[in-house]
């Protein structure tokens, strides 16, 4: 099929579709949809599948971020925490890729998502509030407030903030070795340290949305980005965030979690499935 054909465009814009509405209504950018399709489907080298997904990712983040930041759902201070540890998180991985096995290393990142996927379909089944001060001391960890654009409160206390620059750094180290987006393990770790749902989701999009511009930068000045294709889905994954932005309004905390566990669930299993087939 003729790549300047309406009807490929029109497969490529669904594919963005596809890839940026569950993205940006569980928190991620989606690299870890695309990358391997662009590959396997497309037959597109590995290079040029990343530098696309970086520029479509950009494309779900910056759309995403516009919905929540009128729904008034970012945690700016965390968001911005979790984005300056992702940078040595991914200086890390990036030198540890030079110095042993990849299948290694990305065999390890599929089992630290896999921990965490499990670590949340574990805490899905107690009815625990991730929410109020209730109960907590002042001085235990720190407290933060958020009031979205519907006048509802969400507060909540992240108990061990050492462990904010920890999750980031392990964040960052997957992005790194692995070549895709650390939006699982950035949102999941929220949660897991207490972030509501909603405000983890938000958060993470704000934050991959600053690094994923860096990496457009550099893989333009590469010359990397193959427009044709880049284009098309990026307007594709900008317009399917807008519809997960809504449906993520409308859907309740526990519904997002159990979401984001599957996706983490089958996304780790899918590379360490990779690592032993190849």
């Amino acid at each position: 099929m003729d790549i300047f054909s309406i009807p490929f465009l029109l497969i490529l814009v669904a594919l963005g579709v596809g890839v940026g509405l569950p993205a940006s209504m569980c928190g991620l950018g989606g690299g870890f949809i695309l990358v391997p399709t662009l590959i396997l489907v497309f037959n597109l080298p590995p290079q040029s599948a990343v530098a696309i997904s970086i520029v479509a990712m950009f494309g779900t983040t910056i759309s995403a971020t516009v919905g929540y930041l009128k729904q008034k759902r970012v945690d700016f201070k965390l968001a911005i925490l979790y984005d300056v540890f992702d940078i040595p998180g991914v200086i890390i991985g990036a030198y540890l890729t030079t110095i042993l096995p990849k299948d290694f290393l990305i065999g390890l990142c599929g089992f630290f998502i896999l921990f965490l996927s499990l670590l949340m379909l574990r805490n899905l089944r107690k009815k625990t509030c991730a929410t109020g001060f209730s109960n907590i001391k002042e001085e235990d960890g720190w407290g933060r407030k958020v009031q979205d654009s519907m006048n509802h409160v969400f507060e909540y206390r992240i108990r061990k903030p050492g462990l904010v620059v920890l999750s980031s750094l392990m964040s960052g180290l997957v992005t790194g070795l692995a070549g895709l987006g650390g939006g699982i393990t950035d949102t999941t770790t929220m949660i897991l340290l207490g972030v509501p749902s909603h405000i983890a989701v938000a958060s993470s999009e704000f934050a991959m949305a600053l690094t994923n511009g860096a990496g457009i930068l550099t893989h333009g000045f590469l010359q990397n980005i193959p427009f044709d294709y880049a284009i098309p889905i990026t307007i594709g994954t900008i317009i399917g965030a807008q519809f997960g932005v809504l449906l993520a309004k409308r859907t309740k905390q526990q519904t997002l979690k159990m979401i984001l566990s599957l996706i983490s669930l089958a996304f780790s299993i899918r590379l360490i499935i990779d690592v032993l087939m190849g």
